[in-house]
């Protein structure tokens, strides 16, 4: 019990009390030796051996609680010494707050598992002050992308209600309709990604890849841009039909805004991977923004000259649902235009 208890301690601590308990034994060790002599040399002298040793008895029985003694004191002093950084770091501790996450704990130059410990807190600080400013700036950009439908659609009702005669009330409907579509837009991709962040767990089941992409198809028949899919067997994965459905319409949407006259789309199974590609012969993406476009909120600018309506979430989104799901999405070398590659487990039932 006693060897593992020391091994708990850190070395700084069983250094110091290696160091007092040599010295304690050293000194017990030489001073029993020349009482030893001493007595014995005098025993010799008066033939009395047999007093010499009760004296030695009496000498080891009355300075066995001095020597422990020394002992407890010597410990206690090495552990206060040992431990003041652990209560410099306490200290440090308890003044962070949520609002400021900058101060970091002291390091002490030990090398020993207390600096191990104040560096690991240190670089945890570092995190949660990386997380805490990005769901700053979150919620701040998202309040930016809600105001904007919110105030054109007060604006549109407000001269509808000023001037109700000369409103063109079935025009109004439909842009106010347009608004309230892309608000509710936003606020879905807000709470699905609110969703992502929190590791909240989703029901799952086997979902064939080929065949959402076929529904994608069908409901977008017709559309401004011709979609070529390339599927030939079932691709099976395991998870949320809701996430995966969103990943590929997000894809869709950005290729159709994009495109200028066609999207390629392929669904294929390479060895334990499903692999969706959305390709589109656009404009295409610099290699300096493949993966700025992943982060929240940010469109570039041949985006926002394309559609002002978007709210820079989808892409994000779709990246988070890949990784939620153990795979991947990146933007690929192509040209021209952009191609989007997600890579997802195969389910093998």
């Amino acid at each position: 019990m006693l060897p593992r208890a020391r091994r708990l301690l850190p070395r700084s601590i069983r250094a110091r009390l290696t160091t007092a308990a040599t010295l304690v034994a050293a000194a017990v060790f030489v001073g029993a030796s020349i009482l030893t002599l001493a007595t014995v040399r005098g025993a010799g002298a008066s033939a009395d051996v047999d007093a010499a040793l009760r004296w030695i008895h009496l000498m080891v029985f009355l300075g066995t609680p001095l020597v422990l003694v020394i002992v407890a004191l010597l410990t206690w002093a090495a552990v206060s010494h040992a431990l003041r950084p652990v209560e410099r770091v306490r200290a440090e501790l308890a003044e962070i707050t949520g609002r400021d996450l900058s101060r970091r704990v002291p390091v002490p130059p030990t090398g020993d598992e207390i600096a191990d410990l104040a560096a690991t807190t240190n670089h945890t600080l570092d995190r949660l002050e990386r997380s805490a400013e990005t769901q700053r700036r979150f919620v701040a950009d998202a309040s930016h992308e809600l105001r904007s439908p919110i105030s054109a659609l007060r604006a549109q009702l407000e001269m509808a209600a000023s001037y109700p005669d000369e409103t063109d009330w079935p025009a109004t409907g439909i842009r106010a309709l347009a608004a309230a579509d892309r608000l509710t837009g936003i606020i879905d991709e807000l709470l699905m990604l609110a969703k992502l962040d929190a590791g909240a767990l989703t029901q799952r089941r086997v979902v064939d890849l080929r065949q959402v992409a076929e529904e994608q198809l069908r409901h977008r028949a017709g559309g401004p841009v011709p979609i070529l899919l390339r599927a030939r067997a079932a691709a099976p994965v395991l998870g949320s039909p809701v996430q995966l459905d969103r990943l590929l319409t997000n894809l869709l949407d950005n290729a159709t805004r994009h495109a200028l006259s066609r999207i390629e789309v392929e669904v294929a199974v390479r060895e334990e991977q499903v692999v969706v590609t959305v390709t589109d012969d656009g404009d295409g993406i610099a290699p300096e923004d493949r993966e700025r476009v992943f982060e929240r909120f940010t469109r570039l600018e041949s985006a926002r000259a394309k559609d002002k309506s978007g709210s820079g979430l989808g892409l994000p989104l779709s990246r988070e649902i890949a990784t939620a799901h153990g795979g991947t999405l990146t933007v690929a070398d192509h040209a021209p235009g952009a191609r989007f590659v997600a890579v997802l487990p195969l389910h093998r039932g």
